[in-house]
């Protein structure tokens, strides 16, 4: 497989695991009545994370 869909199998995993973080803590605020910011800061990681593997992606091209 080449480098560029090794990125993009990466990069769509981490919209995954952003997207479970942000449902989680959309239920422990809606639900729970808590608000959890250890969600958001693991949902904004992962986005940081999308953004390093984009811009090493179209640099190693």
């Amino acid at each position: 497989m080449s480098f560029h869909l090794i990125a993009l199998l990466v990069i769509f995993a981490l919209f995954g695991t952003s997207a479970t973080y942000l449902i989680r803590f959309m239920y422990s605020y809606w639900v729970k009545k808590r608000l959890e910011v250890k969600y958001i800061i693991n949902a904004s990681i992962c986005g940081l994370l999308v953004m390093l593997v984009s811009v090493i992606s179209e640099l190693a091209r």
